[in-house]
């Protein structure tokens, strides 16, 4: 079987599935809830798709200046619902992910509500600039994020460059190249902006870091609680199956 992993890469797999921004799940069905078209320009039009989840009912906005083919296809919990239309032998996911120039939210995946508020608005805010192709503004959340972060993990350093040196001694379970990655940032912006921040960098090069960003904050938020939870199930199966109370879990609290 042909490896297909590529389509968990993809905001759209297709006319009838997705992968959800919100609830995280790959390949969950979808369909077109509302649309509406306004004047980008005096002289061009603009599409905005919204689009609702049927796992988890959240709903999402996708802007193009392609007015798409829909059909209807009735009602789904009382609501008018739409799909797309593509021909069977077209990557219709591919299309749709190419159409799009804007989508809320942003992010491919919504950052887990472990990783704090502050980092993942930031990388939100990152993300909306680059997709917008606003590259000062990018490059600067991408370097608040290093910031936030160093001052969250209590690294050392008087400047941008030692703290994340700090960084990657702190955690050396990380990948390394990652740390590497961020580095470049500084490459990208300074503290005083000029003409010449941005010589030879083009948007894929905060792709890169910004996707770094993503992977550090889950390995370092998110990873270690999943694994806490999971010990926590097992030994609570264990004390189960021993006889023991099982103690009541306390309210995680609320992330700032």
């Amino acid at each position: 079987m042909a490896d297909q992993s590529k389509l968990d890469e993809r905001y759209f797999v297709d006319e009838y599935v997705y992968n959800c921004p919100f609830c995280n799940r790959r390949h969950v069905s979808y369909s077109i809830y509302s649309s509406v078209e306004f004047d980008w320009t005096e002289s061009k039009k603009c599409y905005a798709y919204f689009l609702r989840c049927h796992s988890c009912d959240n709903d999402s906005m996708h802007l193009t200046f392609e007015k798409l083919k829909t059909y209807h296809i009735g009602q789904v919990s009382s609501s008018n619902r739409w799909r797309f239309v593509f021909p069977e032998d077209v990557d219709a996911g591919a299309l749709l992910d190419q159409a799009f120039f804007y989508s809320v939210p942003t992010s491919f995946f919504v950052l887990d509500e472990r990783v704090p508020r502050v980092l993942r608005e930031l990388l939100t805010e990152a993300e909306g600039c680059l997709k917008s192709n606003f590259l000062t503004g990018a490059s600067a959340c991408a370097r608040k994020i290093v910031y936030e972060l160093a001052v969250l993990q209590k690294a050392s350093g008087e400047n941008y460059e030692d703290r994340i040196k700090s960084l990657k001694k702190i955690h050396p379970e990380l990948e390394p190249t990652f740390f590497d990655t961020l580095l470049t940032i500084q490459q990208v912006t300074s503290s005083k902006v000029h003409e010449n921040s941005y010589d030879g960098w083009e948007s894929r090069h905060l792709r890169i870091i910004l996707a770094s960003l993503s992977e550090m904050l889950h390995e370092l938020y998110v990873v270690p609680a999943i694994r806490e939870d999971r010990r926590k199930s097992v030994l609570s199966l264990k004390d189960e199956l021993l006889g023991k109370p099982v103690p009541k879990a306390e309210p995680p609290a609320e992330k700032k």
